[in-house]
């Protein structure tokens, strides 16, 4: 719907070129004061400043208006430090959040008098899925709740590109863009990614299976995905024809695309 995010280090804690403290001990900086009874204005304005770009190009596509969109950016800022002030909020990186924070608060305009702000494409997007509620369908499955646990897992850097190319579906250039990257670093790193990601997967999988078989066939369905999803092998074809769990493990994995754009954004 709104579609349209090399680094020295792929586990750097930080997104795009600044180099100061990561996500996570910015949020323990903030906790810490608030569990204090003070606040800490310093760890929160560079929050603020790293993100705000791309939170507000998002809110862009969301809004007619640049200065209803900057209404939205402040929004979702001042609900994200509500949520860890009260004890929630970001676990990890604070942009994919923000993104659903703004997503959120544009759905919840939409549906009171706000609802002229609004962009023609995100106000026939919300009505489109308002009814049938695709996203807590997929929310229902135990193994798309597995994959956001495993997307999760992953350095932050992975996760950027991860929901800039997959969840907002952005072209490398635009993700080039708001990451501080060249478009064929962004090309190789989102490959780096998405193969931590099936790797990551397949361990949370057959550690939740816990049967031996499966771990014995774990490798050979990743093999199977980085060959384009042809399955090899008659000991590897029987074996998903009868483990209902590896089966969907792998049409997961196959159609990795279409399925972090629906469940992750949900599951965050």
């Amino acid at each position: 719907m709104l579609g349209s995010l090399e680094a020295a280090q792929d586990g750097d804690a930080t997104v795009g070129q600044d180099a100061g403290p990561g996500d996570d001990e910015l949020t323990r900086q903030l906790k810490d004061g608030y569990g204090c009874g003070t606040a800490n204005p310093a760890a929160g304005d560079i929050l603020y400043r790293r993100h705000r770009g791309a939170v507000l190009a998002y809110a862009q596509r969301c809004c007619r208006d640049v200065h209803d969109a900057e209404d939205l950016v402040s929004e979702a800022f001042i609900r994200t430090f509500q949520a860890v002030r009260s004890g929630a909020g970001p676990r990890g990186a604070w942009r994919p959040y923000l993104l659903t924070v703004v997503r959120h608060t544009a759905i919840e305009w939409g549906a009171g008098d706000r609802r002229a702000l609004l962009t023609a494409d995100f106000a026939s997007w919300w009505q489109q899925s308002a009814g049938s509620d695709p996203q807590q369908r997929l929310l229902a499955s135990e193994d798309r709740q597995l994959l956001v646990r495993s997307f999760n897992t992953l350095p932050e850097r992975w996760r950027a590109v991860l929901w800039h190319t997959l969840v907002e579906n952005d072209s490398p250039a635009e993700v080039a863009a708001l990451l501080g990257l060249t478009p064929s670093g962004v090309t190789s790193l989102a490959f780096r990614a998405r193969e931590g990601l099936r790797e990551a997967y397949l361990h949370a999988h057959v550690d939740s299976v816990g049967d031996d078989r499966c771990r014995h066939f774990s490798a050979m369905i990743g093999a199977a995905i980085r060959r384009s999803g042809a399955v090899r092998g008659r000991e590897l074809a029987r074996h998903l024809a009868g483990c209902g769990s590896c089966a969907r493990a792998y049409r997961e994995l196959v159609d990795l695309n279409a399925t972090m754009r629906a469940a992750v954004p949900a599951g965050l």
